[in-house]
């Protein structure tokens, strides 16, 4: 059987990794697995040792690699010819085997199972719409939501514009020529501009059986300030990279809207956070690549 390697990115996730780590490590299709802690969390070191049993591995950088690079350096550790990436939170239920069996028969592709957004049936929470600055001026009045592309579970493969990064699985051969993930992106839109670039050299497909549950923002919610600024800075340089210096000042409109929108209708991550992510994401139009959050100042809010 070719099985496929595992590479989650965990940010003080120990609790998470006790329920998922163990059905992972009972699929035969999976081999090497690998926990990237950018938290350098002993409770997450503690629960990988008691439940890996030396069977994964674990890589402390240090520091906030951020999920792009976290990504990108636990693929560089591990040897199977699939790779995996799976957020901390996902739990499966489910053998990953037709998976990685499709991966490797169509080879060109972005692959992904179904995922329930809680642990009870219901629409698949995985799909998303292509990004657009239209549908960023929806998500910033309208909410995340508007984002979600509804996919009804079933036994087809589908197309879709774009597949979350909780679940993304792809040979190391595809991954390899697409150039991993943009390590310009330290969290969200990451998954967005692999998957434009897996559509364009390939196809992005998602299995509609359910494999598993992801509740979502598991990590993010422990660091709320933070990963609400990075957002809006990761949103400046993905339009940057595709419309250049035009995307980014649009975007930046787009970060204004939703600032004076969350304001209005009295959102929870606070008028101060959102007075700093406004700053952040000028400053980067202003000074492309100048801005780092997660181990910059923000972090410590």
């Amino acid at each position: 059987m070719t099985r496929t390697s595992v590479v989650i990115v965990a940010f003080r996730s120990a609790p998470y990794l006790e329920r998922g780590l163990p059905p992972l490590l009972a699929d035969p299709a999976v081999g090497d697995v690998v926990v990237v802690d950018n938290s350098s969390d002993e409770a997450t070191a503690a629960v990988v040792a008691a439940i890996g049993g030396g069977r994964v591995q674990l890589i402390d950088p240090g520091a906030n690699l951020g999920f792009a690079r976290g990504c990108n350096t636990g693929a560089r550790a591990t040897r199977d010819p699939v790779v995996t990436f799976l957020n901390p939170d996902v739990l499966l239920e489910q053998s990953l085997a037709d998976l990685v069996a499709a991966c490797c028969a169509q080879g060109d592709v972005l692959l992904a199972g179904g995922l329930g957004q809680d642990e009870t049936d219901g629409p698949l929470g995985n799909a998303r719409h292509r990004v657009t600055l239209g549908r960023e001026v929806a998500r910033a009045t309208l909410g995340a939501r508007s984002s979600f592309q509804t996919v009804a579970p079933g036994t087809a493969t589908v197309p879709v514009d774009q597949i979350d990064g909780a679940f993304i699985m792809g040979t190391r051969a595809f991954l390899d020529r697409l150039g991993g993930y943009d390590e310009r992106f330290e969290l969200y839109f990451e998954d967005v501009d692999l998957c434009d670039r897996a559509r364009a050299a390939g196809r992005v497909r998602l299995d509609t059986r359910r494999f598993g549950s992801h509740p979502g923002g598991a990590s993010s919610r422990t660091v709320a300030g933070p990963s609400y600024c990075v957002f809006r800075v990761s949103r400046i340089r993905y339009f940057a990279k595709r419309l250049g210096a035009a995307g980014a000042w649009a975007a930046l409109a787009v970060a204004a809207l939703e600032a004076v929108v969350r304001t209005v209708t009295r959102q929870p991550e606070g008028m101060r956070v959102r007075l700093r992510a406004l700053g952040l994401s000028a400053r980067e139009t202003l000074r492309p690549g100048s801005v780092q959050v997660l181990d910059g100042p923000v972090a410590g809010t």
